[in-house]
């Protein structure tokens, strides 16, 4: 059932501020009320999903302060899971990294954009799954289940650009051993997405007469 609802999210079938009905769920995951519930407060546990008193569950809706913070803390966590995987690097985790990137670049290649998201958000998970701490690792993954719903910052709008390139420059950085200079990739590419979401939050602000947020 968590797997259902963040499937729909990530290709935006369930939007920011969209209800979550048990019994369609229950339709859609065949699965007890009971399993329902238990996975709601998963989801709620995982920043996704909204709960209210008499008012039932939402698709969570962050503020741009939480939206912040998604970046900041992905900057953390991933840094120290960069600098543990470039120890402990092996050739099956070059093997599904380079996968990953081959793909995400074949999938830009033919314009088939959000499997390019898609994939682009695996190579993070990837990273986290192989640096061998499944509690950083786990809050990672509720991290990046959470960035679609960024996309309400920038009026429902596709971000304009690609990772691959630092993902590649990453791989190679930890395929040296080097997790400083891997962190240092990864941190230009989520500081360019949170750049790109802030310059769409000014231009609305500015339409709107409200005061701009600092870059």
């Amino acid at each position: 059932m968590f797997s259902v609802v963040v499937d729909a999210v990530q290709s935006h079938r369930l939007l920011p501020g969209d209800r979550v009905v048990e019994r369609e769920l229950a339709d859609v995951a065949r699965v007890n009320r009971q399993a329902i519930r238990n996975g709601l407060l998963r989801l709620a546990n995982a920043g996704l999903v909204e709960t209210l008193r008499n008012k039932g569950a939402r698709i969570a809706q962050l503020t741009e302060e939480e939206a912040l913070q998604v970046f900041e803390a992905r900057i953390v966590i991933e840094t120290a899971l960069l600098k543990a995987l470039a120890h402990k690097f092996d050739d099956k985790a070059r093997a599904a990294l380079q996968d990953i990137v081959s793909s995400e670049a074949a999938a830009y290649d033919a314009a088939r954009i959000e499997e390019a998201r898609h994939l682009s958000r695996r190579f993070h998970m990837e990273v986290g799954h192989h640096a061998g701490n499944k509690f950083m690792s786990r809050y990672l993954d509720d991290l990046i289940n959470c960035q679609p719903l960024l996309l309400s910052f920038r009026g429902g709008k596709a971000s304009q650009f690609s990772g691959n390139e630092l993902h590649i420059k990453t791989l190679g950085a930890l395929a040296r051993g080097d997790g400083d200079e891997a962190a240092h990739y990864n941190h230009e590419l989520l500081s360019a997405l949170r750049s790109e979401m802030l310059r769409d939050i000014n231009a609305k602000k500015a339409e709107d007469g409200e005061t701009s947020t600092p870059a």
